[in-house]
């Protein structure tokens, strides 16, 4: 009995010496706790003794206590150990930088804004690069950012509405909302902005971490070196608050990738740490005319609240470019543009995009163009999580043509558990606006003149006639 008992006590000793005693460290204050192991296990052995020397004597009921001598030894080995320093307890309150509340987040680089390539983000700036050597160098800040995902004014295409077509007033329950978010960014927004470069380039990322933890940034989709592809704390060091690093890498390939925060994963791109990486290949096949990029996020907004809940699944803001509608850019092109949208998938669901009036060609994804011979048409594409599709469509058919995600709940803005009475355009929904060459032409079907648009191979007739003349020429 007496030495089940000695068991017992030297089993709750140990115990007790494991738990840091009155001193544990809150998860949320530090990245990292290392317990000096060897120092430990001396503390136990010690202990293991004074067991033994106390059951010698006699069993009590009271367990033997280190000695204050003990305790403060046991103290200092704990705060030697601490490998990174302390940080602000619980999140940042915005808008500040990453230690300081008296410090802001850096303004933008002086190139933002600054578009160098053609390539339209809807609602967000470009970036531009500067060169050292024959690298193009591109700079970009991690920080936290406020922005409005709705500002409570009218939509864009309104004033494009015939007045005879707008829905009577006082029809619609739910007026337009004002919502703004506290989030995560590059340069000030989420997403960051667009960086536009060329097959064979090569690149370097200069980040900036101004946030209150650690980062790396991944470039998903791009074949690259393992360590600089943001696997921190396998492949490379984490980015520590304050801290700025260089990814330099050359593009072997094109296509429509994108960045983004990939240290604690869910949480940095769940909070918006993305951007879009567009990557044009040596020739295009034919001349694109316009380019838009498109990036979906989703987020979790309590009423009156502008702090996203990122635990929770149940999305209520579903957004294109940072936008819900009806804050979301019209998409403006001319009557016989080429034109290509990219669309890239941040969000944890899939979101199947689709658009009226036209039929498209599904040309690329993450992992880059898509052979001729594989390519298909249709007018909804399914993006998955982590994916982006490029698709291209000759505008030829003049008008306002919706451009939505087709997953109901996904266009209407904090939407109730039931959805009550007639609501607005909300969520991933906006406007393509093709605008005619001639406003007073009658509607026709380009088939009905011999052209049929919808093919792959299809050339507009005005080209083929200007190849024709240069050909006679020569």
């Amino acid at each position: 009995m007496i030495q089940i008992l000695k068991s017992i006590i030297a089993i709750l000793l140990i115990l007790n010496a494991f738990q840091l005693k009155g001193e544990e460290i809150p998860s949320d204050e530090f990245f990292y706790k290392k317990i000096d192991l060897s120092a430990l296990q001396k503390t136990v052995n010690q202990k293991k003794n004074l067991i033994v020397q106390h059951s010698n004597h006699a069993m009590t009921s009271s367990t033997p206590v280190a000695s204050k001598q003990e305790s403060a030894q046991l103290k200092l080995n704990k705060k030697k150990n601490i490998q990174y320093k302390k940080m602000p307890k619980g999140m940042p309150r915005l808008s500040y930088s990453w230690a300081n509340p008296k410090i802001k987040p850096s303004s933008p680089p002086p190139l933002t804004g600054k578009q160098m390539g053609v390539v339209n983000t809807l609602g967000i700036k470009p970036l531009g690069y500067e060169m050292d050597g024959n690298v193009k160098v591109f700079r970009l800040y991690a920080q936290p950012i406020e922005q409005f995902i709705t500002d409570g004014k009218e939509a864009e295409y309104e004033d494009l509405i015939l007045e005879k077509n707008k829905v009577p007033h006082g029809i619609e329950h739910h007026m337009p909302i004002v919502q703004k978010i506290r989030a995560w960014g590059f340069n000030g927004t989420t997403p960051g902005p667009t960086i536009e470069v060329n097959e064979g380039d090569r690149i370097r990322l200069v980040i900036t971490n101004e946030l209150p933890e650690p980062l790396t940034v991944h470039s998903h989709g791009i074949e690259l070196p393992n360590d600089q592809d943001g696997e921190g704390g396998f492949a490379e060091p984490v980015i520590m608050p304050g801290q700025t690093r260089n990814y330099e890498y050359t593009l072997y390939q094109s296509g429509t990738a994108f960045y983004h925060g990939e240290f604690n994963l869910m949480k940095a791109t769940s909070y918006g740490l993305v951007g879009a990486i567009i990557i044009h290949p040596k020739k295009y096949d034919q001349k694109i005319d316009k380019q838009f990029v498109i990036t979906m996020q989703e987020w979790r907004i309590l009423p009156g609240n502008v702090d996203p809940d990122l635990v929770s699944m149940d999305f209520n803001w579903f957004t294109f470019n940072g936008k819900s509608a009806p804050t979301i850019p019209t998409i403006t092109v001319n009557q016989g543009d080429r034109v290509r949208i990219r669309l890239i998938n941040s969000s944890m669901d899939n979101h199947p995009i689709h658009m009226h009036g036209h039929t498209w060609w599904v040309v690329g994804t993450e992992g880059g163009p898509i052979p001729k011979s594989a390519q298909w048409p249709g007018n909804t594409i399914d993006v998955p999580p982590g994916g982006s599709r490029d698709v291209e469509f000759i505008a030829w058919n003049p008008g306002l043509w919706f451009f939505h995600c087709h997953k109901v709940h996904h266009v209407m803005n904090a939407h109730a558990d039931v959805p009550l009475g007639v609501m607005p355009h909300g969520g991933m929904f906006t406007i393509v606006h093709v605008i005619p060459k001639d406003p007073k032409a009658q509607w026709q079907h380009p088939k009905e003149r011999g052209e049929d648009i919808s093919s792959r191979d299809y050339i507009p007739k005005k080209i083929i006639q200007q190849k024709k003349e240069q050909d006679e020429k020569i």
